[in-house]
C-alpha cells in the first residue's frame, strides 16, 4: 500500500462529513425550534378591558395581569380602564384595537368575532334606597319619583338597569349616569335617591353602605314567593336568572331576603388569539385562584368562587378552541373512551362475517350438489350408448342439449357458480356429444 492510498483510507468520505453536519444542523435547528414553540406564548403582550376603576372587572383583571406575568405565561400584561361590558364588547370586536381579553356580563349582546374563555362568578344586582326614604319606595314603581343612579353609559349596569326598568315600564324622575363609587357617594350625601348596584356578593361598596346605614334593599316581588317580579325577568331574558340575597347578607341588612336577578361575569377573547395561548391562559386562572400569590392576592374574595363551569351552548358566545383544549384535559383518548362501544360492534361484526361466511359456504355446498346432480343425471342418459339406434341417438342427443340449457338458466340466475365443478360438468357434456356425433356418423355410414 502506497503513502498515498494510506492517507486516503485515514479520511473520512467527505459524503459522510457533508451528512454529519447536516444531522447536526438539523438536530441543532429542531432544539432550537421547540424551544420557540414552547417560549411562543411568553412573548406575548396581552391587554384586558375591565371596567371603572374601584370596580371588581378592574381589580380582577389587574390581579390576572399580575399573574400572567409572574408565571411568565406572556412577556407582560395590563388591565385597561373601560365603562364596562358594553364598551368592552365594542373594544375585543375591532380587529385592529389593543384588547386581546375582556370582562363582559352574560346578557351583553354578543359581538361575532369573539369567543369565550370562561365563566367567572355571579354579578348580583342591588337595587338600594336612602334609608330616609324606605317608606316612600315599597316597590319598583315608586322609583318613578326619584333621583337613580343607573350606571354609566357603556357599563354593564346600565344596560341591566334599563333592561328592568324597560320591562315593568318605569321612568325615574332623574337617570343619573354615575359609577358605583359616585353612586354610593351620592347616598351617603343625599344627591342620590336610588341606585342599581350590579356587583358580586359581598360587595365592598354595599358593604360600607350598609356599616353606616345609610340605605335599604328593594325587592323585586317577595322573594319567597315563587313567580315574582325577578322570575318574570328570568322567564323572558334567558342569560338572566333569578336569586335572592339572604337576610344579614350585609352587617344587619337586608332585614329580609330580596328578591333579584344575577347575570354571570365572562371572561371573552379575540376570536383570531392563539389556540396555545388561550389554553395556557385558561389554566392559569383556575390554578391560581387562590393565596397571596394568586388572584386573591388582590384581596378579591370573589376569585373564592370562580369555578370550572364548562357548559357548551349555555351562554351566546361559543368556547375558544384554546379553552376547549384545557376544559378537555381529562378526557379519555377516543379509542380508551369508546373502547366498550368498539368492542361491542367489533363483536357483532365478526359475528355478521361468521354467519356470512357459513351461508355463503351452504351456498356452495347446494350448487356444488346442483352440479352434481347434472353429472349425475348425464353419466345416467349416456349409460347405454353404445346400444343405443339412430334415432334414440338423435334422442339423446336432444335431452343433453335440453339438460345443457338448464343448467345454464341455473348459472345465469345464480343458482350454480361458474366454479371448477361447472367446468368439469361442461367438459364432461361436451366430450358426451362428441361421442354421441361419432356414433350417429357410424350409424349413417353402416345404413
Amino acid at each position: 500500500m502506497n503513502m498515498e492510498t494510506e492517507k486516503s483510507g485515514t479520511k473520512l468520505p467527505i459524503q459522510a462529513v457533508a451528512g454529519l453536519a447536516l444531522a447536526v444542523i438539523v438536530l441543532a435547528g429542531g432544539f432550537i425550534g421547540y424551544h420557540w414553540i414552547a417560549s411562543a406564548a411568553s412573548r406575548h403582550h396581552v391587554v384586558i378591558a375591565t371596567g371603572s376603576e374601584g370596580g371588581t372587572y378592574h381589580a380582577l383583571g389587574e390581579a390576572l395581569a399580575r399573574v400572567l406575568e409572574q408565571e411568565q405565561v406572556v412577556a407582560s400584561a395590563s388591565a385597561m380602564v373601560t365603562e364596562g361590558s358594553v364598551a368592552n364588547m365594542q373594544f375585543i370586536e375591532d380587529p385592529d384595537g389593543p384588547v386581546h381579553f375582556a370582562f363582559v356580563q352574560s346578557d351583553t349582546d354578543p359581538g361575532s368575532d369573539v369567543e369565550l374563555v370562561a365563566p367567572l362568578y355571579d354579578e348580583v344586582l342591588h337595587i338600594v334606597v336612602r334609608k330616609d326614604l324606605e317608606d316612600r319606595v315599597e316597590n319598583l314603581f315608586d322609583l318613578r319619583e326619584l333621583r337613580v343612579a343607573l350606571g354609566t353609559p357603556g357599563s354593564g349596569t346600565r344596560q341591566l338597569s334599563e333592561r328592568v326598568l324597560d320591562h315593568f315600564g318605569v321612568v325615574p324622575a332623574e337617570d343619573l349616569a354615575l359609577s358605583p363609587s359616585e353612586a354610593a357617594s351620592g347616598l351617603m350625601d343625599g344627591s342620590v335617591d336610588a341606585a342599581f348596584l350590579l356587583t358580586a356578593i359581598p360587595s365592598r361598596i354595599v358593604e360600607e353602605l350598609a356599616e353606616a346605614d345609610a340605605v335599604r334593599f328593594l325587592s323585586l316581588g317577595d322573594a319567597q314567593e315563587y313567580g315574582n317580579e325577578a322570575d318574570g325577568l328570568a322567564l323572558v331574558f334567558p342569560s338572566i336568572e333569578s336569586t335572592t340575597i339572604p337576610r344579614s347578607t350585609y352587617t344587619r341588612l337586608p332585614r329580609r331576603p330580596i328578591g333579584t336577578i344575577s347575570v354571570s361575569a365572562l371572561l371573552i377573547v379575540r376570536q383570531d388569539l392563539d389556540e396555545g395561548l388561550v389554553r395556557s391562559i385558561t389554566q392559569t386562572i383556575f390554578e391560581n385562584r387562590a393565596g397571596s400569590g394568586g388572584l386573591e392576592g388582590e384581596d378579591l374574595v370573589v376569585a373564592h368562587r370562580i369555578r370550572e363551569d364548562y357548559r357548551p351552548g349555555a351562554f351566546a358566545i361559543p368556547y375558544h378552541a384554546g379553552a376547549e383544549a384545557y376544559y378537555d384535559r381529562e378526557q379519555p383518548p377516543f379509542f380508551v373512551e369508546y373502547a366498550e362501544a368498539m368492542s361491542f360492534g367489533f363483536t357483532l361484526l365478526v359475528a355478521a362475517y361468521s354467519g356470512f361466511f357459513a351461508i355463503r359456504q351452504w351456498m356452495r355446498r347446494k350448487m356444488k350438489d346442483r352440479v352434481d346432480a347434472y353429472l349425475i343425471e348425464v353419466d345416467r342418459l349416456a349409460a347405454d350408448l353404445a346400444n343405443l339406434s339412430l334415432g334414440e341417438l338423435r334422442t339423446l342427443r336432444d335431452e343433453l342439449e335440453g339438460l345443457r340449457q338448464r343448467a345454464f338458466s341455473d348459472l345465469v340466475q345464480e343458482r350454480l357458480y361458474a366454479d371448477e365443478a361447472f367446468t368439469i360438468f361442461q367438459n364432461h357434456l361436451g366430450q358426451e356429444f362428441s361421442a354421441i356425433e361419432a356414433r350417429i356418423e357410424e350409424k349413417k355410414n353402416a345404413g
